[in-house]
């Protein structure tokens, strides 16, 4: 089942619109054709860019950029569809409007779109939803871990989730910091450079500065899901800063961790 392309700027060829609860997402299906005739449902791989000024920062859409063609292989290799999913705001043109072209501002509506869609694909594609795998970076790690972990009890029966450069706890509602759900199902793995923002033994140094630090995002959003009986794993990368990680890289050893360890 091919998905048509719809949108006429060369770099969103194929990615759709999906309206649900007055907000619209973009998103394209990869691996549909690939996999017709498998013999059993396949998986899905739902990856989230992080945070961009322009529609070029996002490396799903720059055209030099081999990412997606890249996840697509590796979700192909584990009989999982790809699906990324494009930030809010990303269709418009030029400078951030309304600071919505990233997933944490307005995290729960967002969220809310983002399920819709996923039931949608679940009913049209019938992947197996015992292995959903999520991937973010950035501003799509901050996303997973601020909003869809949280309804992932009801959303995902098995798989897990790779958290790059993010992925913290801070924006969870204080409401939801307790809440009465196991995710002993699901592995969870973050990935953040110790050159990405401070280091969390500086937490409490006042001389740091209180800007946004991957690693101390890293390391609160691991120890919140591990209260929650998820299996967790932090990967510290000498020398990377929030630039330039490999993403495929890691989403492929993720993967293939999963797999190993039983839940894929």
């Amino acid at each position: 089942m091919l998905e048509p392309a719809l949108l006429s700027s060369s770099e969103l060829v194929g990615y759709l619109p999906f309206t649900a609860h007055g907000r619209t997402l973009h998103y394209r299906v990869g691996n549909a054709h690939r996999l017709e005739g498998a013999g059993s449902s396949p998986g899905v791989l739902f990856f989230f860019d992080g945070d961009y000024l322009l529609r070029s920062g996002s490396r799903l859409l720059r055209r030099t950029s081999t990412l997606r063609e890249e996840l697509s292989d590796i979700a192909y290799q584990h009989r999982m569809l790809l699906v990324p999913v494009l930030a809010p705001g990303t269709v418009n043109e030029g400078v951030l409007r309304e600071a919505t072209t990233n997933w944490w501002v307005r995290a729960r509506a967002n969220g809310r779109v983002f399920r819709a869609l996923a039931a949608d694909l679940h009913e049209r594609y019938g992947y197996d939803r015992s292995r959903v795998w999520l991937a973010g970076y950035s501003g799509g790690a901050e996303f997973i871990a601020y909003e869809l972990l949280l309804h992932a009890a009801d959303a995902m029966i098995g798989g897990g989730a790779t958290l790059i450069g993010g992925g913290g706890a801070d924006g969870i509602p204080t409401q939801h910091r307790a809440p009465n759900i196991s995710l002993s199902h699901i592995l969870l793995s973050w990935h953040v450079g110790d050159k990405d923002g401070r280091s969390p033994r500086l937490l409490n140094d006042t001389r740091s500065g209180g800007m946004w630090s991957a690693q101390v995002a890293a390391q609160e959003g691991g120890q919140f899901y591990a209260r929650l009986g998820a299996r967790t794993a932090l990967h510290v990368m000498p020398g990377q800063g929030h630039r330039n990680y490999p993403i495929t890289q890691l989403v492929r050893n993720d993967l293939a961790m999963a797999t190993r360890l039983g839940y894929l």
